[in-house]
């Protein structure tokens, strides 16, 4: 029996591999947005919004725009990595706060495919040309799961986090005004929303952790064993 309860008491200090896994996940997530960031001036000067004119004077942007035939439709399809990365980051984190949290994290996901769809079926002869532009709607279905998820969270997570959650949609709309485009600058928020939840989620119980009164129970069996 000592040995036993020795044993849970390692464990309680045993941390899940969700919880081990937080640092290199954040490191992702927050790629994931930068990645948006990176590949934002692409589409948004394709598509006539002239703030990121001056990014071309750099030559591995000038190129990058010169190797491809449409870099709108080329670098507009590869946000879906932002929205796949950070998916996939957060999703163990949003899965504590319960349905809400859950179905958030795989609307993200859902929009790499829709994502790369859409900008792929950019010209009007294109066979499914209705999907061009449908990544709005996946984000404002992720910004309306964000209020659910900060409802069902419960009261582990943190209040600041539970606010910042039921104001993804218009942390993302903040996003989309400050860069002048979309999906790109709501997905560079959601990449660093996407950090602080990863961060800021409570701790899972380890396997093996006993309760107070478990341990309590224990300790008494303990000493009469002795």
């Amino acid at each position: 029996m000592p040995q036993q309860w020795c044993n849970q008491r390692m464990g309680e200090h045993n941390p899940t591999f969700v919880d081990r896994s937080r640092p290199w996940r954040a490191v992702i997530a927050g790629v994931g947005g930068l990645w948006a960031l990176a590949i934002l001036p692409f589409p948004a000067s394709e598509f006539g919004v002239p703030w990121y004119d001056w990014v071309f004077r750099y030559r591995a942007y000038f190129w990058a725009r010169e190797a491809v035939h449409d870099p709108y439709i080329v670098f507009g399809a590869l946000a879906a990595i932002s929205f796949l990365v950070i998916g996939l980051a957060v999703l163990p984190d949003l899965r504590r706060t319960g349905w809400g949290g859950t179905a958030m994290a795989w609307l993200i996901i859902s929009g790499a495919p829709v994502t790369a769809l859409s900008y792929v079926n950019t010209p009007k002869d294109a066979p499914l040309h209705f999907l061009w532009g449908a990544e709005a709607f996946v984000l404002i279905a992720v910004g309306l799961a964000g209020i659910v998820a900060a409802i069902t969270a419960g009261s582990r997570w943190r209040l600041w986090v539970r606010i910042m959650l039921g104001l993804t949609l218009p942390l993302m709309v903040a996003g989309t005004l400050a860069t002048g485009y979309w999906p790109h600058g709501p997905l560079m928020v959601l990449g660093i929303e996407a950090v602080v939840i990863i961060l800021a989620a409570p701790r899972d119980a380890a396997p093996g952790s006993v309760s107070p009164g478990e341990r309590s129970g224990a300790e008494v069996r303990v000493g009469s064993d002795s």
